[in-house]
């Protein structure tokens, strides 16, 4: 018989101490989606821009504007940038876009060049999609399939189900061969990205819905709907659990994985926690709306983004 060790952590912050922003950046829209690369912040938001701002002073360095569409109602309105990815070392980036009459496509932008990788017409409900080199995307859909494409011949390397379950997020690891995918079940898949094969699943931490994971150092972190923010250790299967008094709609593992961070209450506060102590060393506390992304530029560095146009920027101590 398997023995998972599980311990249970309340998020209480009582004894941390509470931090406010260092900086706030006011996008051109809600932020619907953000990556950070090279000390810039880029956001994807809701009025159809790719936005890019320094992580040191804020100060914007980059905006492309997507066309507009029509919705269902055939009115003219600028399409939802959903997901967003770069190359690294290169200005090429990736978008999963809203497209007319709620269809999705992702579009490639390199320069002030467009082109439409899959567009509306191909029917598919893409939902996130990362670059795993230069030519290579991992595509996530709605359904919870996960499609390797090949970007110059528009080809689908593979395309495998990995749950039953609507999909919600994924995330990959540093070298970007494995690819940890949460549902609505609550399990975590971990993935092969080069195969498409199952590596692993986890299970037991979360409930429910997985809004968000993380994955790094052989961790992989879950933000669940159930109220618990999970860590797993993806080797033994067995996990570190910190209760919250709200939805924990987002949460991020730091570079090093030595901290991890987790939203926790309807006042859209971040707890910060030590990951080999379990302890709480922080409260961040500023963030005006529901947070949906949460990602560690450095270890001491910190950015969130909510639905509202405000990016948040921590400087930890």
């Amino acid at each position: 018989m398997k023995l998972v060790f599980i311990l249970l952590i309340p998020i209480i912050s009582l004894f941390a101490a509470v931090l406010s922003p260092r900086m706030s950046i006011e996008a051109g829209g809600n932020v619907q989606s953000m990556i950070i690369d090279n000390n810039t912040i880029f956001v994807g938001t809701s009025v159809g821009t790719l936005e890019g701002y320094t992580l040191k002073d804020g100060s914007a360095t980059f905006k492309f504007s997507f066309d507009a569409i029509k919705d269902f109602m055939g009115d003219t309105i600028a399409p939802k940038v959903f997901s967003i990815d770069k190359v690294d070392g290169a200005e090429i980036y990736l978008a999963v876009l809203q497209a007319s009459s709620g269809a999705r496509s992702l579009v490639l932008i390199e320069g002030n060049h467009k082109t439409e990788l899959i567009n509306a017409s191909a029917n598919m409900f893409i939902t996130k999609a990362k670059f795993l080199d230069a030519n290579t995307i991992l595509i996530a859909l709605m359904s919870n399939e996960l499609i390797r494409f090949d970007r110059k011949t528009k080809k689908f390397l593979y395309q495998k189900q990995i749950n039953s379950s609507h999909f919600s997020d994924f995330a990959l690891n540093e070298t970007k061969t494995q690819v940890a995918s949460s549902c609505e079940s609550g399990e975590i898949t971990i993935t092969d990205t080069l195969s498409g094969k199952t590596l692993k699943v986890l299970s037991g931490g979360n409930v429910d819905n997985v809004y968000k994971v993380d994955f790094k150092k052989e961790l992989v972190l879950g933000a669940g709907q159930d109220r618990r923010g999970i860590i797993y250790h993806i080797q033994t299967g067995a996990y570190q659990r910190y209760d919250a008094s709200f939805l924990i709609y987002a949460g991020a593992l730091s570079p090093t994985a030595h901290n991890a961070a987790f939203a926790i209450n309807e006042e859209n506060d971040i707890a910060l926690f030590d990951t080999t102590t379990q302890t709480q060393m922080h409260t961040l506390r500023g963030q005006k709306s529901t947070l949906n992304t949460i990602v560690f530029a450095t270890e001491k560095d910190i950015v969130s983004g909510s639905d509202d146009k405000f990016i948040m920027i921590w400087r930890l101590p």
